[in-house]
């Protein structure tokens, strides 16, 4: 188990499909079908492998014929660090009739090679529009977390741990040094992609929308009323702009739902093998009714959403209680390893319970 599971951020980034082009027409109902994001490998650190260790055209496309068939989704969202799987997706995920939101992850570079990475994101992905595919853009996930100078700290840990410290003074200015680099983003983004373009916010970020076409929020708020869900989705909406939930989700234990994006961190990697903490438990059912009442109250409000997410084979599923990483995944299937401490081992994966509540919603949604 990669070290990198523990140290991810409360928020992981991710993106939402809204209609068949990004945006929906004039008159048009927006689409409340579903879909899911597809990791096609982060790297977190410079000496670990991505977070797809093990990683082949076939196991994608698979992947890929199960989202659009089985599980009936109008879009898949497709992240990763290594352009090269990441623009191969997205063509896989175009020829299955699906619409494409494709977001370039970089952490802990500096400013400059985080841009570079992005534009030659765009560049690739502006060939596939060209070609026809439905291609929305993200410029990057979350920057005020992952990108250096703008929260205080050398790597993302440190920033996950200094934000909530910062004295409500420092905000302004944390929120024009994110707001002044997601202006070169979008600047660089549109000079190398000509459609729609959004980013992957984190829910507190101060960001500056006008600079994009869409809103787009990783949703993880928990409440116990869909009343006060409403409300608190109405605030995203002052922007007049197309408005998408980029992820949403919960890990798979009871409780899981109210730790939000935080929910993976009950892990003890002081333990060696790591092992899941004492008093959480595997429940299948916690994870997927949580996703069933957020995909019913984002139907109900017209707002589209992705699931976070499909697979995650860095957390693989064991009998043993203290070894099954799957309980502290928000992946909507579990992965049995062939060898369940190699990264690099074959696995299969199988439905959980929230795969089953997707493929519901979808079928009974238009």
């Amino acid at each position: 188990m990669q070290r990198s599971t523990f140290l991810r951020a409360a928020a992981l980034g991710g993106l939402a499909a809204i209609g068949l082009t990004g945006e929906a027409s004039a008159g048009q109902r927006p689409q409340r079908r579903a879909g899911v994001t597809y990791d096609t490998g982060v790297l977190h650190f410079r000496d670990e492998p991505l977070t797809r260790a093990r990683w082949s055209r076939q196991l994608m496309e698979h992947d890929l014929d199960v989202i659009a068939g089985r599980l009936n989704c109008p879009s898949v969202s497709v992240f990763g660090t290594e352009i090269s799987r990441q623009t191969m997706t997205a063509r896989a995920a175009a020829e299955r009739g699906m619409t494409v939101y494709v977001q370039p992850r970089l952490y802990d570079h500096t400013q400059r090679e985080i841009l570079d990475h992005l534009a030659e994101s765009a560049r690739q992905v502006e060939r596939l529009r060209r070609q026809g595919a439905r291609i929305v853009f993200a410029a990057g996930c979350e920057h005020i977390l992952f990108t250096p100078d703008i929260v205080p700290g050398a790597n993302f840990q440190e920033r996950i741990a200094n934000i909530g410290k910062l004295p409500p003074e420092e905000w302004p200015h944390v929120a024009a040094r994110l707001n002044a680099f997601l202006a070169k983003a979008a600047t660089v983004a549109r000079r190398n992609f000509g459609g729609t373009l959004t980013y992957g916010g984190a829910f507190f970020e101060p960001v500056d929308w006008s600079v994009f076409d869409m809103v787009g929020v990783d949703y993880y708020e928990y409440f116990e009323t869909d009343a006060e869900y409403r409300a608190d989705l109405a605030k995203l909406r002052k922007w007049n702009k197309p408005l998408t939930i980029m992820e949403f989700g919960s890990c798979t234990y009871p409780g899981a739902p109210q730790r939000g994006g935080s929910g993976y961190d009950i892990v003890d990697y002081e333990q060696v093998p790591p092992v899941i903490r004492p008093g959480y438990v595997r429940d299948e059912k916690a994870q997927a009714d949580h996703i069933a009442r957020m995909l019913r109250i984002f139907a109900a409000e017209g707002i589209p959403a992705h699931i976070y997410t499909f697979v995650n084979p860095e957390a693989p599923h064991s009998p043993v209680r203290e070894r099954d990483m799957d309980i502290a995944s928000f992946s909507i299937v579990k992965t049995v390893r062939d060898r369940y401490d190699d990264a690099y081992s074959r696995y299969r994966w199988e439905p959980k319970e929230s795969f089953r509540a997707l493929a519901r919603h979808n079928a009974d949604t238009w």
